[in-house]
């Protein structure tokens, strides 16, 4: 308990806890009261309807990933535009950035619904999703747009999904499998109206994806992975051994229970979707915390897991694993107590190199967010001791891993110094 009012409380000096119920993600709300909240990243966040011109601070949310050519692909907001640069030097430097949507419309910029980017196998086609926000609070349209001339032109955007219902469709994500089909989750809240629509209970929001075998010219009608899910909070991707793609979420088991599930998201419309739990914490709590999970699969099959709770009234992030059979393997292990009393760390990002794991996370400390990380070379039996990557006393995005040809990178903004991408597998 001790530990939870210590998280309350830090959260309420600058780390913002979603607050309950309607008011869960106000920190990217276009309609939240004076357009601004603190959110997660200890700086200010600026509304996806236009916040950030009115506080002169530029949204930090930010997707960036590698292409097979080794040219880092890197995607923010510039006011209501999704803008996208390159790198051929590994981040020293970026292109001019080029504007996605040549129409403005209003984007999500809060660092869980950022911007999100990625490359066709063979690096000829450029993807990009986002959120766009609809009238109503926390409704919102999944958008889509691809570059066919290495980001020079970009297509108008689309929609993905086909319910075009005023509600929620938003906190995408992104990831491209090796036979060049694209897969989109997101969370969706159809369920829920029709729910109250029927006067039937409903707890949370449900986890939707749609395919495109065709490049990003079409794609497949939506499909339902799970009911039930957290309304706020990120959904992890990753590819396995096979190829597969695997979806991480947060749900809402009975009680208002917020572990984690897991899911095979099939490419086929005949393949059945079936979900599995993946996290035991226990932990009951009746509102969204705008905390996503991070997701990594080694070649046995093996799911490592990243993921904020409250386990044994111990507020941290954790790491655990979940075998192939879909058993747990050891118990949780709370990977961000840096020894500091203060300290709370958060927005983990996971990322394996054939058996060798990295872990990343931010760690606040009441002055200064301090990016750290860890390592395990043995598949996650044993770790690193943790080490500071890089600090900032301003705002920051969440921090991502990229691989680059076996080459591990961290990727982060912050309000001080900019884009940077940082070497990770230097010193081990």
């Amino acid at each position: 308990m001790d530990a939870l009012k210590k998280w309350t409380a830090l959260v309420a000096a600058g780390l913002s806890l979603a607050q309950p119920l309607m008011a869960h993600d106000a920190s990217n709300d276009p309609h939240a009261a004076h357009g601004m909240q603190m959110d997660m990243t200890g700086g200010m966040a600026a509304s996806a309807a236009g916040g950030a011109a009115k506080s002169g601070k530029t949204p930090l949310a930010t997707g960036a990933a590698f292409d097979s050519t080794h040219r880092l692909w890197v995607a923010w907001v510039e006011g209501q535009h999704v803008v996208v640069a390159h790198s051929d030097d590994k981040g020293r430097t970026l292109s001019p950035p080029v504007t996605v949507n040549a129409m403005p419309e209003p984007i999500y910029t809060s660092a869980e619904n950022r911007p999100k980017i990625a490359a066709s196998p063979d690096a000829k086609t450029i993807y990009v999703t986002w959120s766009m926000p609809l009238d109503a609070p926390y409704t919102g349209m999944v958008r889509f747009s691809r570059s066919n001339d290495g980001g020079a032109t970009w297509s108008v955007p689309a929609t993905v999904h086909g319910d075009r219902q005023p509600i929620t469709h938003r906190f995408d994500s992104l990831i491209v499998d090796g036979d060049g089909r694209l897969f989109v989750t997101w969370i969706d809240k159809r369920d829920l109206a029709a729910a109250k629509k029927a006067g039937k209970p409903y707890d949370g929001a449900a986890v939707y994806y749609a395919v495109s075998s065709d490049g990003g010219q079409s794609f497949q009608p939506e499909r339902k992975v799970a009911d039930h899910t957290c309304e706020c909070c990120r959904i992890a991707l990753a590819l396995d051994q096979q190829g597969h793609v695997q979806a991480m979420w947060r749900n809402v088991f009975e009680g208002q229970i917020r572990d984690h599930a897991l899911a095979v998201l099939p490419a086929g419309v005949r393949q059945s979707v079936e979900p599995i739990r993946a996290t035991f914490s226990g932990w009951h709590m009746e509102a969204c915390p705008e905390h996503g999970p991070a997701l990594a699969i080694t070649p046995d099959g093996v799911r490592h897991m990243a993921w904020f709770s409250v386990v044994n009234g111990r507020a941290d992030v954790y790491y655990s694993r979940l075998g192939a059979n879909g058993k747990p393997i050891g118990e949780p292990w709370a990977f961000g107590d840096t020894g500091k009393a203060d300290g709370q760390a958060s927005h983990a990002a996971l990322i394996a190199q054939g058996k060798t794991l990295w872990l990343a996370w931010k760690d606040f400390d009441g002055d200064t967010m301090r990016l750290m990380l860890r390592h395990s070379d043995d598949a996650g039996a044993h770790w690193s001791a943790p080490r500071m990557l890089a600090q900032t006393a301003g705002g920051s995005d969440n921090p991502q891993l990229l691989n680059d040809a076996g080459r591990v990178y961290l990727s982060w903004r912050t309000q001080n110094d900019g884009y940077m991408l940082v070497r990770a597998d230097e010193e081990k």
